[in-house]
């Protein structure tokens, strides 16, 4: 599946809440809801998660089954989807949030639901965090003379 670009879903970081880059308020034509409450619960997630760089979320037309890792559509919807950026660049998967009664509901309320999931909620945090998705992954080539040297280190133990 290829990537959703970034214009459209929600990205939170410690430097604040953007769309496609820039700085947002709104998402989908809707103001987010409780900015310095965004803010807060993803402060809370690095808090508990000193890896996670980014929170992403996404209003989507897919559904899906709560806690469960999914292929949503960027399409606008009303339910809502999110996944995390690691430090080190690993992209999780998406992973499904909640589901509400309009699309105009979900972008309201789902950037300051999804953060406030991921911090509150430990089978939810344990499904963002630990679905990460092997394609998205970069891979780290094996070096033969470091690991010669630790099975060495290891072996004179």
């Amino acid at each position: 599946m290829a990537d959703i670009p970034n214009t459209e879903y929600i990205t939170i970081n410690k430097d604040g809440i953007f769309v496609g880059g820039k700085p947002a308020e709104t998402y989908r034509g809707e103001e987010i809801l409780l900015l310095n409450g965004v803010q807060k619960n993803f402060a809370d997630i690095q808090r508990l998660n000193e890896t996670v760089a980014e929170l992403h979320v996404l209003s989507s037309e897919t559904r899906g089954e709560y806690v469960k890792v999914g292929n949503p559509s960027g399409n606008h919807g009303q339910n809502a989807w999110c996944r995390v950026k690691f430090n080190d660049g690993r992209v999780a998967s998406w992973v499904f949030c909640n589901a509400y009664s309009s699309a105009a509901n979900c972008a309201f309320y789902c950037a300051y639901v999804c953060a406030g999931n991921v911090r509150g909620f430990a089978n939810f945090r344990s499904a963002v965090l630990g679905a990460v998705d092997k394609e998205k992954t970069p891979q780290t080539p094996i070096n033969p003379v470091v690991v010669a040297a630790n099975n060495n280190a290891q072996n004179k133990r």
